[in-house]
């Protein structure tokens, strides 16, 4: 049964969709069957996979609406073992219809329990929005990834998110496993962020992360021609970052011989 885990953070520009695809992509270079799901209608992650100009007949707007099985719009990649549910602009016009809907905030996890027992892994990139698809993917959720600027406005973010978790939580009687937050683009040079990561383990223990990802421009330049960081710079800081990241929310490490689960 895949473990489903979803990117989240309703201030947007945080790098979310970016580590969401390096995450994804390093634990299927070890070996995981991992499904990827693109919620956002701008279809970054699509594009991050190198998966934008693929023309794609059915789309999760005609799973949710229509009813047609997820298995049939799930595209490969050029990574074995790494599927995509790729976006397409016809989910921006998926609300209405979901509105009307009965068990409206239940028809993501619908859709995805008809494959779940085909994957280790199913990571979510949800856009930053707080609106009925963003509901979906809690929902359809057993973890959260919420990565965080080291600024104001991205800790204003992560608290209404967590009020809006307990809410969702209470109202559907619903829990959601695991919560990790992780500061990205740290740089310890500067100040903000010494004091962002203190910040984080002081008022959220519970849900912080030792696992920072540092600034570096490789991860944005990877992103911006459809790459993963590990096919265009494996050794990368960041790319060291990323796998820490997988270790610790997964307790999966890599050896000089195989991958294997601690």
């Amino acid at each position: 049964m895949a473990k489903k885990q979803l990117f989240l953070n309703y201030k947007g520009g945080t790098g979310k969709t970016s580590i969401a695809a390096a995450y994804g992509y390093y634990l299927a270079k070890m070996g995981k069957k991992v499904l990827m799901v693109d919620l956002d209608a701008q279809a970054h992650l699509t594009a991050c996979l190198n998966q934008e100009s693929v023309h794609h007949e059915k789309s999760l707007y005609s799973v949710i609406v229509n009813g047609d099985p997820l298995s049939e719009i799930i595209i490969p990649t050029q990574l074995p073992g790494l599927k995509l549910v790729p976006s397409t602009i016809s989910l921006s016009a998926l609300e209405q219809p979901l509105f009307n809907m009965p068990l409206r905030e239940f028809q993501l996890r619908r859709a995805l329990k008809n494959v779940e027992r085909d994957y280790d892994f199913i990571v979510i990139d949800s856009s930053p929005s707080i609106n009925l698809l963003s509901l979906n993917a809690i929902i359809a959720s057993d973890e959260m990834l919420i990565p965080l600027l080291a600024d104001f406005l991205s800790f204003h973010g992560l608290k209404l998110l967590l009020e809006t978790l307990a809410s969702i939580e209470r109202d559907f009687q619903f829990y959601l496993g695991k919560i990790y937050v992780f500061l990205n683009r740290y740089n310890p040079d500067y100040p903000i962020c010494l004091e962002s990561k203190e910040a984080i383990h002081k008022f959220y223990p519970q849900y912080a992360l030792k696992t920072v990802i540092n600034e570096s421009q490789d991860i944005i330049n990877a992103s911006s021609v459809g790459m993963s960081i590990f096919e265009m710079n494996p050794n990368s800081k960041v790319s060291c970052d990323i796998r820490e990241l997988v270790k610790e929310v997964n307790g999966i490490y890599e050896d000089a011989r195989e991958y294997a689960v601690v």
